[in-house]
């Protein structure tokens, strides 16, 4: 059985409304693409706010750690200092405070303030991503009771 068209043979079957033109096509190609570079630039700047936001924590577990070692140090032989080796060179630590990382750790000790008889320890972590970034802790030590005080 043969197919019957209309006059004109295929060229008039779709030169009809039915079908749709290059420049709807490429309008609608330019309108997929733009959604899909906006969701690829969203997740690549979730991905890149995200790891910012790690190593921030983990410059602040740091900082952490380290002022509650100096809060429980000793009070007279507390100074001023940084994470150094065996043989005295600074040393850079990772996200755990072990050695071989991107963060290096210093604090300042300032004797007698705010008032006196009291330490003020500012502990400060430091690492390099795309630029130098630098967070700080301070606290206050107090000097300790004297024996039969208390």
């Amino acid at each position: 059985m043969a197919v019957r068209t209309k006059p004109g043979g295929f060229r008039a079957l779709l030169s009809g409304s039915r079908g749709f033109t290059l420049i709807e096509l490429l309008f609608a190609v330019m309108v997929f693409l733009i959604g899909i570079v906006s969701v690829v630039w969203v997740v690549s700047q979730s991905l890149q706010d995200s790891r910012e936001l790690h190593m921030r924590m983990s410059a602040t577990y740091l900082a952490q750690q380290k002022a509650e070692e100096l809060r429980n140090a000793d009070y007279y032989t507390l100074t001023s200092g940084q994470d150094v080796d065996e043989e005295g060179f600074p040393i850079e630590l990772d996200s755990y405070g072990n050695p071989g990382g991107i963060y290096s750790r210093s604090w300042v000790v300032e004797d007698d303030t705010p008032i006196v008889g009291t330490k003020t320890v500012t502990v400060y972590v430091s690492w390099t991503e795309a630029e130098m970034e630098t967070i700080s802790i301070v606290t206050v030590v107090g000097q300790p009771y004297p024996e039969g005080m208390m």
